[in-house]
């Protein structure tokens, strides 16, 4: 399974990773596991709108779709996983 996942790096030296998931933020849903590649989703990019992050994915090569995540929340997990 090809999922996404997120870090969190520093700002004045990006090299240095300050936080990360210890989950996928992203994985194949039953429904999005089947298709011209299996089993995969893949993003390019995000973006974020107000205060939530925006992901537009690929799903298996023969689909998109977009996942919504409070930025908030999304860093609070991020600094609490940090090791």
């Amino acid at each position: 399974t090809y999922s996404i996942g997120a870090i969190l790096l520093d700002l004045d030296d990006p090299t240095r990773v300050i936080g990360r998931l210890r989950r996928p933020l992203l994985t194949p849903s039953s429904d999005e596991q089947n298709g011209y590649v299996p089993n995969v989703v893949y993003s390019c990019g995000a973006l974020v709108h107000a205060d939530t992050l925006v992901i537009p994915y690929g799903i298996c090569d023969s689909a998109i779709g977009i996942a919504t995540v409070p930025l908030h929340d999304l860093v609070a997990e991020l600094v609490d996983h940090h090791e």
